[in-house]
């Protein structure tokens, strides 16, 4: 018996140290790009459609929509011409503008269409975490974009009225 303890002891040991390396790779989700309207008449961009498409054909099909609401508390003496898309509202299932898709924002009352394509992202696929670990996320943020065929660099865009 007193022959087998130090070999337990041992195994235990090792599949502790084992264990303890243990690493699960978690795949990394799209980050939307953030945006605000400015420029616009508040009436004008009290509402909005997002319409997603299929990646490359704008034009094509409607794979979703929803409507958009403006529900902000701002003052309108702060910047009476600047919504940002986070004061916005929606029922529908579209959180926001992402890499996996080309866009369209429609402004009912003015007849606008802004397209949002050729979206790039950091290229972040994947992440190693320790085993256990489940809270740990990992993000793609977007680094490039087309507006209306119109380059823009970076996560956040000013959609300025007259602009595109």
């Amino acid at each position: 018996m007193n022959r087998l303890f130090p070999v337990w002891i041992g195994l235990l040991l090792s599949v502790l140290t084992i264990s303890s390396c243990c690493h699960k790779k978690v795949y990394c989700t799209s980050e939307t790009l953030d945006f605000a309207f400015t420029g616009f008449d508040r009436n004008e961009v009290r509402n909005f459609t997002l319409r997603r498409f299929a990646k490359d054909n704008p034009w094509g099909e409607v794979l979703d929509s929803a409507q958009f609401i403006y529900y902000g508390s701002a003052a309108v003496t702060l910047k009476p011409d600047t919504l940002q898309f986070s004061d916005y509202r929606t029922i529908g299932n579209l959180d926001g503008i992402t890499s996996d898709n080309d866009w369209a924002i429609y402004l009912p009352a003015t007849g606008k269409i802004f397209y949002f394509t050729t979206i790039f992202d950091d290229n972040n696929k994947s992440q190693l975490v320790r085993c256990g670990d489940d809270n740990t996320t990992c993000s793609k943020a977007i680094t490039y974009f087309s507006i209306n065929n119109d380059w823009q660099r970076g996560d956040f865009l000013y959609l300025q009225k007259g602009r595109w």
